[in-house]
Formats: C-alpha cells, sequence, structure tokens
C-alpha cells in the first residue's frame, strides 16, 4: 500500500467509531419511528373513544397527520445520516464482513 493510501485510509479506532454512529443511527431512526406510531395511536384513540365531539376530532386528525411528518422526517435524516456513513466507510481497511 502507498503513502498516500494509508493515509487516506482510516484506522480501527475510527472504523469502529464509523459502526457505533452507525448504530447509534439507527437507535435514532426507531425513535422517530416509535413515537410516530404513539402518536398516530393517541390520534386514533381519540377518534374511536370521543366520536361526535368535534374539538377532539380536530385533535386526533392533528396527531395523524403529525405522526406522519414525524416519520418522514426520522426517515429523511436517517438516510442522509446513512449515505455519508456509507461514503466514510469505504475509507476503512477493515472488511465489511467484519464491520457489520
Amino acid at each position: 500500500m502507498n503513502e498516500q493510501a494509508k493515509q487516506q485510509s482510516l484506522d480501527l479506532r475510527d472504523c469502529l467509531a464509523l459502526e457505533r454512529t452507525s448504530l447509534a443511527n439507527e437507535r435514532t431512526f426507531f425513535a422517530y419511528a416509535r413515537t410516530a406510531i404513539m402518536v398516530l395511536i393517541t390520534g386514533v384513540s381519540a377518534f374511536k373513544l370521543f366520536p361526535g365531539i368535534l374539538i377532539i376530532f380536530i385533535g386526533g386528525l392533528v396527531a395523524v397527520v403529525l405522526s406522519v411528518v414525524l416519520f418522514f422526517i426520522g426517515l429523511k435524516k436517517y438516510l442522509r445520516r446513512y449515505r455519508s456513513l456509507s461514503t466514510m466507510k469505504s475509507n476503512c481497511l477493515i472488511p465489511d464482513d467484519q464491520m457489520s
């Protein structure tokens, strides 16, 4: 391996830090998804428990829309970070089968 490639590649500590960051990114996405599901359940429960009350209907509708927005915000953040981490992981000297 030439000197320039050696300087551009990451050492083991950096590669492991990237893997930890990748796992943290997944956990953050799952937290967004879990929150979106709970807000969705809250909105649907409001519809079912209090039918016919306009303010509850509006609140439930807001909760359902908010849950969809939360999910897609989490998905967008996850995909953006995933792409950037994938680019950085390509500089690791460790084979992919040992990283995941």
